[in-house]
């Protein structure tokens, strides 16, 4: 990191510092003095590069197929679907959605009640002109615009642990996909009938129970075979074969260690390593003229 290159930087000028001062090309006790100060302060360092906590990979390194990306990524949230007129896209652009029609195949009635509870409404209903970044669900939507105003806005919605590009920046096209799928969740009506949790088995005082989550929604296979190639090289977290779940709270583990002793951690460090550095210059300094001295005849400690 930056703190390691700064003490590299200093260790090679205190280097010529008692180069100089010793007059010599290299003698053993600049080489010797040198090598001390090296193997402290990179030593010191040492301790702010660790390993990342959490594993990233490749997508095609996670999951063999677009079927386990839709269906690991999201801990049975979604099942992959080869009958595709049996099945959900996440993304449309027809006048009228589709997934109503397949709702009504799968016997679903219509749906008048959005049924998940997180940012949802309560009941679908149109959108605002702006309501540009999941325009597809515009005039029946289950979210507020203020709630998909943006990928940005989207990406950032349930906190630093749930954001996708969290093993890094994702392709342009492969985000894309992120954010049907937030569209889908977020706006999509008939998601609601899918509620892991209905309302009339919903225990609140169940620790397992929750109003926002879903489970056994089928999605077109080939929407997630499209998913998966244009995600195949870009990086994501590989905890429990890629859940989606577990990688958030492994995040959320490791953000909390490092506000725990991460940023206050880093100043503390460097303000550790400026000390080190002036104290070993100085060092290097009385080093440096006891050898002067020493060298014109005057040593400090003569017999």
């Amino acid at each position: 990191g930056d703190v390691t290159t700064t003490i590299f930087e200093v260790v090679t000028a205190l280097d010529a510092i008692s180069l100089y001062c010793c007059q010599v090309p290299c003698s053993s006790i600049s080489v010797t003095m040198v090598s001390l100060m090296v193997f402290f302060l990179v030593g010191l360092a040492g301790v702010t590069i660790r390993p990342e906590d959490v594993p990233c990979r490749t997508f095609e390194e996670i999951y063999p197929s677009g079927k386990e990306l839709c269906e690991n990524m999201w801990d049975d949230a979604f099942v992959y679907e080869t009958n595709l007129s049996m099945a959900f896209t996440m993304w449309f652009f027809e006048a009228e959605n589709p997934n109503n029609k397949v709702a009504e195949r799968l016997g679903w009635p219509p749906v008048d009640d959005c049924h998940l509870e997180y940012f949802h409404k309560e009941a679908p209903g149109p959108e605002p002109d702006n309501f540009t970044e999941c325009h597809p669900w515009k005039d029946y939507s289950c979210c507020h615009q203020a709630t998909v105003s943006s990928v940005r806005k989207i990406k950032e919605a349930y906190g630093n642990e749930w954001q996708w590009d969290r093993c890094g920046p994702l392709s342009p096209a492969c985000e894309r996909f992120f954010v049907q799928e937030a569209c889908l969740y977020e706006c999509e009506p008939n998601a609601g009938v899918y509620r892991k949790f209905p309302a009339h088995i919903y225990n609140e005082s169940d620790p397992n129970h929750n109003k926002w989550q879903i489970a056994g929604m089928p999605i077109r296979a080939d929407y997630c075979d499209a998913w998966f190639r244009a995600c195949r090289y870009d990086q994501f977290c590989a905890v429990d074969s890629g859940s989606y779940y577990s990688c958030a709270r492994e995040f959320a583990k490791s953000d909390e260690n490092d506000s725990g002793g991460g940023s206050g951690g880093d100043v503390g460090l460097i303000v550790g390593v400026i000390i080190a550095c002036v104290l070993v210059a100085v060092l290097a300094g009385v080093l440096g003229y006891f050898i002067f001295k020493e060298k014109r005849g005057n040593p400090v400690f003569s017999k």
